[in-house]
Parts: C-alpha cells; sequence; structure tokens
C-alpha cells in the first residue's frame, strides 16, 4: 500500500485543468512564453511524447542560461522516469542538480526536488529519509510563503505531503495534525477533496468510521468528474469503510469501482491483488466459494506478475551519487592553472627559470602523489559503494522474496478454508479443486526454493565450504531460518510439524558447532 500512496504529491499539483485535445503540444515546438502553463498539461500526455517535451525545452533553457527553467524540466523528467519504475534514473537526475538549485535565489525547484526525492525514498520504505526530504520542502514554502504568492499555493500540498508519509508510517496522529493544518493555510474557502480523502482514509485506519464517512462524502465523484487517479485508493478505502459497518452490498459496489479505475487509468496497480482478494472474502462469507476461490486465484496471479515485474525494475537498488567528484573536478581546475601560470613565466631570469622548473617538479610530483591517493581513495570507495550496494540489493530482494512466501501462506491458509466448506457442501468440486491445488501448491513451494537459491547462491556455497556435511533438507532449513521465518511458518513451508522443525534446528545448531547460547539467526544472518 506504500506505493500508491506516494501518488499523492503528483495529484494535488497536477488536478487537471483541460482535457488533452487532438491539438494537444508538439514536442518538437516549444512555445516557451506558456511553459509554466504548458508543462502540467503535458505532464498528463503519454510518457512517452512527455519526456521527448521535456527534454528538449530543458535543453533548450539551458541554452540560455534559464536556470530555473531548465531545473523544472528536470523535476518533470524525474516524475516520468518514476511513473515508468526507473527509480534508479529519476534519483540521479535530482542529485545532479541539486547543487544548481542550492545556487540559486529562487527556491521553488529547490522544493520541487525535495518534494519528489520525499516520494522516491518512499519506494524503498526508507521513511526517515522520505520525511526528511518532504519537511524540507514544507519548510522552504513556510519560508517564503509571505512574501511570493507561488510559494503560499504550494504550501498546503507540502503540509499534505507530509501527512501521507506519515499514514504511511503509520503515525496516525501527526498524520491528522498536518491534515488540519491543510485546511488553516488555505484561505480559498472552497473543500479539499485530496485532503479530505486522506481524512477518511486515516479515519478508517483508526476505526473512527463515522469521521470517515463524512470526510470522503462526495470525494469520489468529484476524482471520477476529473478523472483521476487518486480515485482508485478512494474507492477502495470506501469499500473498506463498507466492509466494516458490515454493508456488503456496498462494500462490492466500491471495490469494483477501485478495479475498474485501476484497469482503466493504468494507476496504482499494486492495490490490484489486495482488491481482488477482499472481494474474494466477502463472497466467501456468501457463501459463494466458487467465485471466492476464482478471485484468489486472480489475486495470486497479479501477485506474482507483480513480484517479477519488481524484481526485474529493481536489481540495481539507488546509490546516491558521489559528492566528491565535483571537489576533484576543481582540484584538477587549480592544478591545471597552476601550471598555465608556471608556464608563461618561463622568460623571466635564469634564477626564475630554476625556481619555475622546481615549482613545476615540485607541483608535477604533488599532483601524481595526490592523483594516486585520489585513485587509490576513489577505488575503496566505489568498492565500499558495491559492497553495500550488494548487500542492500540482497536485502531487498530477500525482504521481497518473504513478503511474497508470506503472503503465499495467507492465501494458501484462506484457500484451505475454501476448500473445507467444499468438501461437506460439494464433495465432487472438492477433489477436483483439492487436486488441482496440490499440484498448485508444490509448483509454488519449488519456485519459491528456486528463487531463494539463485538469490543468495553464495550464501549456500559458502555455508557447504564451511560445513560439507549438512544436508540438502538442512540447507532448506537454514534458508529459511535466515529469512527470519519462525517454527510455525516453517512447519508450514516445508509441511512437516513443529516438533520435526525444532528437531532440525537442533541437528543443525550441532553440525554447525554452535553452543547452547549462540543463536544460530544471527550466526545465519553473518554469512552473505
Amino acid at each position: 500500500m506504500r506505493f500508491w500512496i506516494k501518488y499523492l504529491y503528483l495529484l494535488i499539483i497536477i488536478t487537471p485543468t483541460s482535457i488533452l485535445s487532438q491539438n494537444s503540444l508538439d514536442s518538437t515546438s516549444f512555445e516557451i512564453d506558456n511553459f509554466h502553463h504548458d508543462r502540467y498539461i503535458m505532464l498528463q500526455a503519454p510518457t512517452d511524447e512527455a519526456y521527448s517535451y521535456f527534454e528538449n525545452i530543458g535543453k533548450y533553457f539551458l541554452s540560455r542560461s534559464d536556470t530555473v527553467n531548465y531545473l523544472n524540466s528536470v523535476v518533470h523528467i524525474s516524475d516520468i522516469e518514476y511513473r515508468k519504475g526507473k527509480f534508479n534514473n529519476a534519483f540521479e537526475l535530482l542529485w545532479e542538480v541539486m547543487p544548481m538549485a542550492n545556487n540559486i535565489s529562487n527556491k521553488m525547484p529547490l522544493l520541487e526536488i525535495h518534494q519528489m526525492l520525499g516520494i522516491l525514498y518512499g519506494v524503498y520504505n526508507k521513511e526517515n529519509e522520505a520525511l526528511f526530504h518532504l519537511k524540507e520542502g514544507l519548510i522552504i514554502a513556510n519560508k517564503y510563503a509571505k512574501i511570493d504568492k507561488k510559494y503560499k499555493e504550494r504550501l498546503t500540498a507540502c503540509y499534505l505531503d507530509v501527512a501521507v508519509q506519515y499514514f504511511t508510517m503509520h503515525d496516525y496522529n501527526s498524520a491528522l495534525k498536518y491534515l488540519d493544518t491543510c485546511y488553516k493555510s488555505d484561505n480559498s474557502g472552497n473543500r479539499l477533496y485530496f485532503v479530505d480523502g486522506v481524512y477518511g482514509q486515516v479515519y478508517i485506519k483508526l476505526k473512527e468510521y463515522n469521521k470517515a464517512k463524512k470526510k470522503l462524502y462526495g470525494v469520489l465523484e468529484y476524482l471520477e468528474k476529473n478523472g483521476n487517479g487518486f480515485q482508485a485508493s478512494v474507492a477502495y478505502y470506501l469499500g473498506e469503510l463498507k466492509s466494516a459497518i458490515n454493508e456488503p452490498d456496498s462494500a462490492f459496489v466500491y471495490y469494483n469501482k477501485s478495479l475498474n479505475a485501476i484497469d482503466s487509468l493504468q494507476t496504482q496497480t499494486k492495490m490490484k491483488p489486495l482488491v481482488l482478494e477482499k472481494i474474494a472474502k466477502l463472497y466467501a462469507k456468501e457463501n459463494k466459494h466458487k467465485k471466492a476461490f476464482n478471485y484468489i486465484q486472480k489475486s495470486k496471479a497479479w501477485s506474482d506478475s507483480l513480484f517479477n515485474i519488481q524484481s526485474q525494475q529493481n536489481k540495481n537498488l539507488f546509490e546516491i551519487k558521489n559528492k566528491y567528484k565535483d571537489d576533484i573536478q576543481k582540484k584538477e581546475e587549480q592544478i591545471a592553472t597552476q601550471t598555465k601560470l608556471l608556464e608563461l613565466n618561463n622568460k623571466a631570469k635564469f634564477r626564475l627559470w630554476l625556481l619555475i622548473i622546481f615549482l613545476l617538479l615540485l607541483a608535477s610530483i604533488v599532483y601524481i602523489t595526490f592523483r594516486l591517493k585520489v585513485k587509490i581513495k576513489k577505488i575503496a570507495f566505489e568498492k565500499k559503494i558495491n559492497d553495500d550496494k550488494n548487500k542492500a540489493i540482497l536485502n531487498v530482494k530477500n525482504k521481497e522474496l518473504t513478503a511474497n512466501a508470506l503472503q503465499i501462506i495467507e492465501k494458501e491458509q484462506f484457500t484451505k478454508e475454501l476448500l473445507e466448506e467444499l468438501k461437506t457442501k460439494s464433495p465432487v468440486t472438492y477433489k477436483s479443486l483439492h487436486n488441482k491445488h496440490k499440484q498448485n501448491n508444490k509448483r509454488i513451494w519449488e519456485d519459491f526454493h528456486l528463487r531463494f537459491t539463485q538469490i543468495n547462491k553464495n550464501f549456500y556455497d559458502q555455508l557447504l565450504m564451511d560445513y560439507p556435511d549438512l544436508t540438502p533438507t538442512d540447507l532448506k532449513h537454514c534458508a529459511l531460518v535466515k529469512l527470519n521465518f519462525d517454527s510455525k511458518e516453517m512447519s508450514h513451508l516445508l509441511g512437516i510439524s513443529i516438533n520435526s522443525v525444532h528437531m532440525a534446528r537442533s541437528r543443525i545448531r550441532k553440525k554447525l558447532g554452535l553452543n547452547r547460547d549462540d543463536n544460530l539467526n544471527i550466526f545465519l544472518n553473518k554469512i552473505v
């Protein structure tokens, strides 16, 4: 659920002002005077068209030394890369222009960079970093709001960004505090539909359903009228509300509205497995087990698809660009300048010639020594970065693998409950579905083990090198312990009793030569 909430920033600042027609902007012809208006229209265009537009117009602004509009173009390109799932590219673009944004008096581009960085850090669940950048944007908006109308107009959106981040961090009291401030900072007197939409979601989490119902009233209709993608999540939470107050028919309607919005607007696709699962549970409560089973299967298929897509997209975890590059370049330029100055004095007297030669030799030695030191430091730094990056990638992949496995366990348990219901009510159907489930379950766990082996090949190799007596079954137990599964989950995954799990762990501890006080989890987690 973390991924969709990060779209709110875009939804706030890019509320449609008009519908793109066949006469929409041509990305190859720039209407420079209209850029501040046209750029928000172009953000609603297809991503390839929008990317081409901002790339070309950004080059134009850079050639004219129009730093502010150049930075605006880069931020929009970063946003497009983010929407396409190319998070590394989005990060690199922002960090490359951050020094430029810091060095100009107009701080609006810097504000937008901080907001975008907050969204991107949220993708990787780096909550503190995300909150830091969103608050940096809020500080800028607050600082200049009294003297510049543009900052005042952005202030409410900045408060909402922070509220949304607190919502994702499950700090609902802080989220409500910032949502209240949204209305205090806005002097228009108009209803803030996006703010009310988040209010409603917070109150649902707090189980204050009457307040949630009041806040969400009319929000979905407004979003549907404007074709805004936020409607997918609002409809989902309305379904949650109706389900909580025992109105299943209405819950069906809103869950289906959420599905339709996800499919038709191609937005918040990560929500789809969850919505399908909610519909399956409603069907199960109505004893429509066949439909429930079908929706569970759809949910699983979507979950597997999203897992594969995300793993492919996020093979390389983002890394902040090396800040030392600018310092090295400046020092190299200083050395080059000094060398030129020395060369200009070649016509001086003999003693001056000797002095110049001496200085040149000394400068050359210092330069070579400096370059060697820099090169050694750079190699060491890059090695550390690569090591940290590989560890981070492995950690992310294992977290994804664990989350996927836990989701499978939950869905398998739910499927078993459905099959038990069918066992008495429809034995023929039960037998058919049970066999299919059994075959499918075996394939699922084989795929799970294959994924772990592919991700953690070094882990297996190191274990076998140090402890060759470990059997394939022992290795499987070690893998699950490394992923922090408890005995009950391991029992469920391996199809054995909890007592058997304990006996296996005891056998492994002996083979690894661990004492009674040694922690098996800590020992295995040290092996990468």
